[in-house]
């Protein structure tokens, strides 16, 4: 399915039955990632899906201007899925740059947002991650140096690496990481009203700011062991929906 938002067409999925729960994957993730790691069937066979492709990303419009990336702009464009959809509020759950998406939304419109899952993402981090993660990556892909990319991301796997490289237009997703710093990539905790849940691999970075989120929130945190940034999401489906649904089931 598609919706025209901003003069830009986004691009999302709709399965299952039961109260509305909105998917929001990764920098150089799509919406396909929640269905081939199991997320999404699991997940509907207890909630409606509403599974999105965020500009850049997947299906979506891929411009390559960092200003059609902003936060107010990409966060416009979810709540305009909402709106093809009739649902009033949802569950709004991302991972990564996804669960920055989740913080704007509940931020940005909080009468639209139940309660937001975020995944390998704190609203602490936004200065260290701007050094140490978003500027080198927007730096690679510009140049198309995806050897530098999985350098940075720490991933060996092959296959996985000609997947990403095979599926994603580099320039649109620089101008999202470069977007995403414009005016400024913060999100204030203290403009989140609703209820939030939030789960991290215990060899994440950002483990430490993803705490200070949860103690600004009063949040819960699932610490899933052994896993890494990339790994909260790509290997660990099963204990992610096992701790993430128990928490939405209270």
């Amino acid at each position: 399915m598609k919706v025209q938002s901003r003069g830009f067409s986004i691009d999302y999925t709709v399965d299952g039955d039961g109260p509305p729960l909105v998917l929001v994957a990764g920098t150089l993730c799509a919406a396909r990632q929640w269905v081939e790691y199991g997320y999404a069937a699991a997940l509907a066979r207890r909630w409606r899906i509403i599974n999105i492709d965020p500009l850049g990303h997947g299906d979506s419009d891929t411009p390559h201007d960092a200003d059609s990336y902003e936060a107010a702009g990409v966060t416009a464009d979810l709540i305009a899925v909402l709106d093809a959809e009739g649902v009033d509020r949802a569950i709004v759950w991302g991972w990564s740059r996804g669960g920055w998406l989740a913080c704007n939304m509940a931020s940005r419109y909080p009468d639209r947002v139940d309660r937001i899952v975020v995944g390998a993402y704190a609203m602490h981090a936004h200065e260290q991650e701007v050094g140490r993660m978003l500027m080198p990556l927007a730096g690679f892909l510009r140049d198309g140096n995806w050897s530098g990319i999985w350098r940075t991301l720490a991933i060996t796997d092959r296959e996985f690496q000609k997947t990403m490289e095979t599926s994603n237009d580099a320039l649109a997703v620089a101008a999202a990481v470069e977007g995403s710093k414009r005016p400024t990539r913060y999100v204030d905790p203290a403009s989140i009203a609703c209820p939030a849940t939030y789960y991290v691999g215990s060899e994440d970075w950002i483990v430490p700011h993803v705490r200070a989120d949860a103690e600004a929130l009063d949040a819960t945190v699932d610490v899933i062991d052994g896993q890494g940034h990339m790994g909260s999401f790509f290997v660990s489906a099963e204990p992610v929906l096992k701790a993430v649904t128990a928490r939405l089931a209270r």
